[in-house]
Parts: C-alpha cells; structure tokens; sequence
C-alpha cells in the first residue's frame, strides 16, 4: 500500500476505522467529511486531521484516494482527483488492501445481523487467546471502538454488499446470516441482489450460511428482560447461554458466531465464555438514560425486518406500559422501495412517532420523505405523528406520564446523536 492516504467521507463508520487502522499501521492519513462527529471527534483524538471544506491541496499531496459509497462521481474532490491522475479506490477496496496484511480473513456479510455476529465472533477469538483485529460497522460496549488492531493472523470484518463492496474481499471463512431485499437503489432488483451474494459465496473459502445443524430451545427471559437459551447441534445440548442481551434476534446471531467458531477450532468453552460476557453493540437495543424516563432504547434499526424485531421486543419489555416508537427513517430510496414493509411494521403500533429522514446521500426526490410516509400511514393509523425539529419533538414528550411509557428510539440516522447533543439522553 502506498504512503499517504486522504479519505472522502472519513467520518462514516467503517471509514473512521481504516482510518485508525491506516495510522496504526505508520501510513499518512487525513480526509473530508461534510459534518462533525462523534467520529470526526475520535478521527482527531487519534492525531487524523478532518478537514470540513473543500482542500484540493490535501488531494495534491495524497498517493491514495479513497471514497465511501456516499460520495458520487459529480463530487468535486472525485473530479479534481481525475484530473490530477490520482488513484481512487473504494472503501470496499480499500479494505480489501487491509485484509491482505492477515493470514486468516472472517467476514461477515448479510442483511441483518452482521455487526452482532462480527463483534461476537471477534469475542470469541479474543477468549481464546487468539489475538484478533477488527473492523467493526458500530462501536463496542467494552470500549467504544469500532477496530481493533492487535495479530496478524485473524481479521474480523463485516463484509457490506453495498455498492458491491464485499466482492473486493476473498475471505477465507465468510458467514452470511440472511439476505433480503435491501440496497436496492444500487440492485435494482432482489434478483441482482442475491447474484451479487452467490458471487461472494464463490470467492469464499469456507462459507457459513445461516444456522444450519445448530437451534435453540428453551428461550427465556430474566427479570430484567436479558435472554437465556439452550444451544443444540445435530440434535445435541451443547450449552445454555445466559446473554446479557435483550433481543431474541441474537439468539440467531449466537448460533452465527456459534457455528463460525467451530469451523476455527474454538472449543466450546470459550465459545460460552465469550457470548455470555459480551455485552453488545452500541444502538442495538441499547438502554440509555433519559431525562425523567425509566425505560428508553436505542436502535439502528432502519429496515422492515430489523424494525418490526425490535418493536417485539419492546412490547415484551413494556408491558401494560404505553410504547411510543419514533422512526427517523434513512434515506428517502430505501422509504420508497420498500414502502410496503414499512406501513405493515407501524400499522399497528400503539404511537409511532417519525422524525426528519436522514437523507445520507440521497436528495429527497429520489423517494420518499419522512414526512410524506407519515401522510400516508395516516390513512391506516390514525396516531401516526410527524417532527421535524427536536425542540418540538422532546416537548411532546413531555405530555406523558414518565413512569408508564416505554421510548424506543429506531433508525441508523443521527437522531440519537442530536438527543444526545441536547441533552436529553446520555
């Protein structure tokens, strides 16, 4: 890999993380992002320089580009980089070029799941005394980090079929926990989509897809609402598992991270040790602080699926208490392609409350707008509520009796950095 790198949406998630792990590595490592951050901030903790506005100077002095999937071709850093004849590489390829470095390369790919299932999966190795990095979609709960960068001989990744990022990898084992529709602003359709993931089948060693022998009985919840379970293969008890996670959708995530352990030679035991002391990923159905509420999560749902999982397991932790659901939906194409879904998740919800679209990079006429599904959600459910600024959004729930309703925050957009800025969260 070359020296100096300069990356076009450095803020992002996945492209914070290469970042770090650039520098650790001893490269030269600056780029742009359009707004502030907890990311930004952490990308300047670790000495990265984040610029804010447009700087050719910092393309002139760079040997790599490199651009999220946010970042179009009309872009004006892209098009001053062309005419300077500079390297422009992809995130997904840029991460391919870290893969490289490592002897044994995890991915995890899939529409649901998978930065669960990669932040388990890298638990595991770590109790085995393994030394794995990481580059994780979320931030840990151990430590708030979205990488880690320790051995040379396992990598743990999530692997995303955006844009076709994942096909720059050639893992050595792949787990693909699911596929549906999903991206299909780049797809087209769902077919494509899943020619896009029997492509990275075939360019995977080893392939773990979905749960295959393995299964749980005996699913049951503690006091405080954490999940418990017997894990069985082939029709054998292996072990109960006694999660300090709430959502029953990570019971499939165990069983993920369960059978990719094995076809490493993980013993069962620190398999056990490892998904019992995890403890999640921030915005998984997290619980967070609140001013005067007793009972509010945070979720990055932000597809049907994930969204009508979450709401499940919120009514099962409410109780006789009123749920209320504010949805910041993301992006407008996503609203319209999957349109459908969306209205048969809220149609029934008690109080489904929306929030201004995260529009990422997308304008609002490639679909449709928070607001506008808000309309038409209306017409089937008549408590169907629509925000578009915080300050009006905390006073309206100030209406309700604090004790006897349970928040639950959903979307991978940046309202709970906005709750958290004002304070009403933390």
């Amino acid at each position: 890999m070359q020296k100096s790198f300069y990356l076009l949406g450095i803020g992002g998630v996945s492209m914070s993380a290469l970042a770090v792990m650039l520098k650790e590595k001893g490269f030269q490592v600056s780029g742009f992002d359009e707004r502030e951050s907890r990311t930004t901030k952490l990308l300047q903790e670790n000495g990265i320089f984040v610029d804010f506005e447009t700087n050719f100077d910092a393309i002139n002095k760079a040997d790599v580009v490199a651009r999220s999937a946010a970042i179009k071709d009309d872009d004006p850093f892209v098009i001053y980089a062309k005419s300077q004849n500079k390297q422009i590489i992809s995130r997904g390829q840029l991460l391919a070029q870290i893969a490289e470095d490592f002897d044994c390369v995890v991915s995890v790919a899939g529409s649901h799941g998978k930065t669960t299932t990669t932040a388990m999966i890298f638990e595991i190795l770590s109790v085995a005394g393994l030394k794995p990095s990481l580059h994780l979609g979320g931030f840990r709960k151990e430590n708030g980090q979205n990488f880690v960068l320790d051995g040379n001989e396992y990598f743990v990744t999530e692997a995303c079929e955006y844009h076709d990022n994942f096909l720059c990898l050639h893992p050595d084992l792949s787990v693909i926990t699911n596929v549906e529709k999903e991206h299909l602003d780049y797809f087209k359709t769902f077919e494509n989509q899943k020619k896009s993931f029997k492509k990275f089948k075939a360019q995977s060693r080893v392939v773990v897809e979905g749960v295959g022998d393995c299964c749980a009985k005996n699913i049951k919840h503690d006091k405080f609402g954490r999940v418990h379970f017997d894990l069985f293969e082939n029709n054998k008890f292996v072990f109960n598992l006694r999660l300090q996670l709430f959502e029953d959708v990570n019971v499939e995530n165990c069983l993920y991270a369960y059978r990719a352990a094995k076809k490493l030679g993980i013993p069962d035991c620190a398999i056990k040790i490892a998904l019992e002391k995890f403890k999640g990923v921030e915005r998984r159905f997290e619980k967070v602080s609140a001013k005067g509420f007793a009972n509010v999560f945070v979720d990055y749902a932000h597809h049907p699926t994930e969204i009508k999982k979450a709401i499940e397991t919120a009514k099962r932790l409410s109780k006789n208490k009123l749920l209320v659901t504010i949805f910041q939906p993301h992006t407008f194409s996503r609203t319209k392609l999957l349109l459908d879904e969306f209205v048969d998740v809220f149609v029934d919800v008690q109080l489904p409350v929306f929030f201004k679209t995260y529009s990422a990079r997308e304008k609002e006429s490639e679909g449709i707008s928070a607001k506008e599904f808000t309309k038409i959600l209306q017409t089937k459910n008549k408590f169907a509520q629509y925000f578009e600024n915080i300050d009006d959004l905390t006073d309206f729930f100030d209406v309700f009796n604090k004790k006897k309703v349970v928040l639950l925050f959903l979307g991978a957009g940046d309202l709970p950095d906005i709750l958290h800025k004002n304070k009403f969260i933390s």
